[in-house]
């Protein structure tokens, strides 16, 4: 048997907790640049500060938690940020821009057209255009955004910003050249792979839609309008094995947000879980209050637990408000009848199940409530 010396076992020993030691303690700045390129901006920004802890005049560190400062849209305190930076005399040649998206994200839209003056980059007509749609001048935003096209400088945001306005405004087709344009120059960032899911939402395309949605997902995994968009789709899809999961992430990561509450109350409905249902809304009535869909399954739940005067007085004030609605029409024709109003409940169900299109669950519902 080969007998190894203890001290090259020491050796090898101390060896490895030096490359151990390298891993901890390597650049925070450097951990936070590649944070940062994840598009992880929480991470970034908690690497950011240990490298300030440890010098507040670092002037990388100072430019990166500037930039990270904008990404999460902190605009008051990425002011803070560039005037340290100035004071180190650290502004990088973008300082100008990165102050008037700053001062566009705390409202101070002059101030920031001024500080873009002489700016030709893609950047400063992103910004141009961000501050035209403030001004409610659609016109101008789109004309910035043309002219961004032929300007220098990185044009992904410029893309994203631009498909982001049209969709807003319902034009599928003036958003679908900005949205090619984002994916060819930056197919895996959060704002490309946002507008691409958006537009396959406004063509119909679900699977895509929720495809990307998904990789949102996968890049931060609590995107809140990113779990709420592929659940959506996947709802559409008939995918109950994949709304759930994410249901459950959502919950866990946002408590005591009302979407997520419904959404989760929905789940339980569409096991049969009346019980649970009226539960979980019972716990968060003051929120549901101000949730139309949250209210009516609420409605719903109480209906299906023999509870018909306090679901009527949930669901009809949804139908007088939106009384197109044939969903809230069909609980409260439900209602009608648990109640023994009959009559009432043809008043309801009748418009609904008199289209030519009408679904059959409208007529039946016309039916039994014709028959008494």
């Amino acid at each position: 048997m080969t007998h190894t010396p203890f001290l090259r076992l020491a050796l090898a020993a101390a060896a490895t907790a030096s490359l151990a030691a390298c891993s901890l303690f390597s650049d925070p700045v450097e951990q936070a640049q590649e944070a940062f390129a994840a598009q992880d901006y929480f991470a970034a920004r908690d690497h950011v500060l240990a490298a300030l802890e440890a010098d507040g005049e670092d002037v990388a560190a100072l430019e990166l938690f500037a930039r990270i400062q904008l990404a999460m849209g902190l605009g008051a305190e990425a002011i803070a940020t560039l005037d340290r930076l100035a004071t180190a005399n650290g502004l990088p040649e973008d300082g100008a821009v990165l102050r008037a998206e700053a001062l566009l994200q705390t409202g101070e839209r002059e101030a920031a057209l001024e500080l873009l003056e002489g700016e030709e980059s893609a950047e400063s007509w992103r910004l141009r255009a961000l501050a035209a749609i403030m001004a409610d001048d659609p016109q101008g935003a789109a004309e910035a955004f043309m002219a961004g096209r032929d300007a220098p400088g990185d044009q992904t945001k410029l893309y994203t910003a631009a498909a982001t306005f049209h969709l807003d405004r319902g034009n599928a087709d003036a958003a679908r050249f900005a949205v090619a344009r984002a994916q060819e120059l930056a197919p895996q960032s959060i704002e490309t792979l946002f507008v691409t899911a958006r537009l396959a939402q406004m063509d119909g395309q679900a699977e895509l839609a929720a495809r990307a949605y998904m990789g949102i997902l996968e890049l931060s995994e609590n995107d809140r309008p990113a779990l709420l968009g592929a659940i959506s789709q996947l709802d559409r899809l008939g995918r109950l094995d994949l709304v759930r999961p994410l249901v459950a992430r959502g919950r866990a990561a946002y408590p005591t947000d009302i979407e997520f509450i419904y959404l989760d109350a929905s789940v339980l409905a569409f096991d049969g879980n009346w019980q649970a249902t009226r539960d979980l809304l019972q716990q968060n009535e003051a929120a549901v209050a101000d949730h139309d869909n949250a209210r009516g399954l609420y409605g719903q739940a109480l209906l299906n637990l023999g509870q018909v005067e306090l679901a009527r007085a949930q669901v009809e004030p949804l139908v007088n408000r939106f009384p197109d609605n044939a969903a809230y029409a069909r609980i409260l024709t439900e209602i009608y009848l648990a109640a023994g109003d009959a009559a009432q409940a043809l008043r309801v169900i009748q418009p609904f199940a008199a289209r030519s299109n009408a679904e059959p669950v409208d007529r039946e519902l016309a039916e039994r409530a014709s028959r008494g």
